[in-house]
């Protein structure tokens, strides 16, 4: 099998701080991976790097061979992210917040509300999907949060 992660060398400071410190792996697809670590380890930091919002100091990342450098706008579209804070509107319904972001992967119309009712099922929130999203519990939203970082069909799942 393929590597669907490559890391190679990485580094990242913020000033003094060194957050990741010369880390390389690999992830073959299919493969489940855990990064483990304690607080301030630089698991986030390398997750952050490896979806295009942070640049790196130095080293090479390589999402299903592509460089996150040069490739961004295509390995956007094979990473689901759920990050460690949510980034879906407390105001809005579980159902709108699903539809808007579904909409910035041009899933829309029917295929949209086929996919979400899909996820709702399979992350069993079907009966949440009129509440207002900053009205769900923790774990309720953590469900919603993988739902939206699954909704595009990605490669490649990670949970921050």
């Amino acid at each position: 099998m393929k590597n669907i992660i490559e890391i190679e060398h990485l580094d990242k400071s913020f000033q003094d701080v060194h957050a990741v410190n010369d880390l390389s792996l690999c992830v073959k697809e299919g493969e489940l991976f855990a990064f483990l670590g304690v607080n301030g380890a630089g698991k986030s930091t390398t997750i952050s790097i490896m979806c295009g919002m942070l640049a790196k100091d130095s080293g090479k990342v390589f999402i299903d061979g592509k460089d996150v450098d040069k490739d961004m706008r295509a390995i956007a579209k094979e990473l689901g992210v759920v990050f460690q804070n949510t980034v879906l509107d407390e105001k809005l319904s579980v159902k709108d917040n699903l539809l808007s972001r579904a909409s910035l992967y041009g899933i829309t119309g029917k295929e949209a509300k086929d996919r979400i009712a899909e996820l709702s099922e399979l992350l069993e929130f079907k009966d949440l999907m009129n509440r207002t999203f900053g009205k769900l519990s923790g774990g309720q939203k953590r469900r919603v949060d993988v739902a939206r970082a699954l909704l595009h069909k990605p490669k490649i799942l990670i949970l921050d």
